[in-house]
């Protein structure tokens, strides 16, 4: 069990708390030095009132160790949302199914290889495949991100063969199974909002603007509840996107300034093109600071 120093002293400047605050009447100002500067873990009670005060649960701090294998998804994991398909791809291709002895080990398997095939070989019917293992081998538990993001993957195969009707059903069965689940880690903001960043362009592609400007939306606010700036330039993006073809493009002019702002601030080279190439394509001009 390892603890996150660097992201208690985050969600303690994002309170607007000293040292001394955070520490009061729960344990010394050093013993918070401690676990910010060198991830030292305090006793449980001590821990429980930290985050408590901080308006966090213990997942948002807390992490266990990954073994080798979980390192190499998390790799995978990171790729994929920075866009680095073909780097992705060669870290799953070190991973030997068979040596996968945890169910979620082999759930993450079927899950990038069905989402590589798709991106980068444009391979529906291979990703059909590993969306299908993923959703169908591993039984009925009920709140289980990465069946919600097969689903997503499923629909988003199918939307790529050519059936758009079956595409939208499973799109929104995995949109419906997202409604209501809780967020008690890092991790699941990351996936969550990579599922609405995910659904939101495929509605795009299906001209159902508003629909996906909400999905957006739900994830911008993701982001901001739980103090994360994760993927907000593309979320931004999109949303410019959405806005304009809706019209509306004062709003979407200020949402691709701050996409454009972000990109600068995270040095995204890929958004920061993506950006200029939008703002080419619809005709929208530089935000006026005056």
């Amino acid at each position: 069990m390892k603890i996150l120093g660097m992201r208690v002293r985050a969600y303690r400047k994002a309170k607007g708390m000293s040292q001394n605050d955070l520490a009061k009447n729960i344990c010394t100002q050093a013993t918070i030095s401690l676990i910010e500067k060198r991830n030292k873990i305090p006793s449980m009670p001590i821990l429980l009132k930290i985050t408590a005060r901080l308006g966090i649960t213990i997942d948002d701090i807390i992490v266990e160790e990954d073994g080798q294998i979980a390192q190499v998804f998390r790799k995978i994991g990171s790729d994929l949302h920075a866009g680095h398909y073909r780097n992705a791809e060669k870290k799953l291709n070190t991973v030997k199914f068979k040596s996968l002895n945890e169910v979620d080990e082999k759930k993450a398997y079927y899950y990038y290889h069905g989402e590589l095939q798709l991106i980068n070989h444009a391979s529906p019917d291979e990703a059909i495949f590993s969306f299908s293992m993923l959703l169908d081998a591993f039984g009925t538990q009920v709140k289980d991100m990465y069946k919600v993001m097969g689903k997503l993957g499923l629909g988003l195969a199918y939307d790529k063969k050519g059936a758009p009707d079956k595409a939208i059903m499973l799109v929104e069965q995995a949109l419906e199974a997202l409604d209501g689940f809780e967020v008690n880690s890092h991790d699941q903001v990351v996936d969550q909002v990579y599922t609405f960043l995910r659904a939101a362009r495929f509605f795009q592609r299906a001209n159902k603007h508003e629909r996906a400007l909400k999905l957006l939306k739900q994830a911008i606010k993701l982001n901001e509840m739980h103090h994360c700036i994760f993927l907000l330039e593309d979320l931004y993006e999109s949303k410019a996107v959405s806005q304009v073809e809706l019209a509306d493009r004062e709003n979407a002019q200020r949402s691709l300034y701050i996409a454009y702002s972000l990109a600068m601030v995270t040095k995204n080279p890929r958004r920061i093109a993506s950006i200029a190439d939008n703002a080419q394509k619809y005709q929208i001009p530089p935000l006026s600071l005056v």
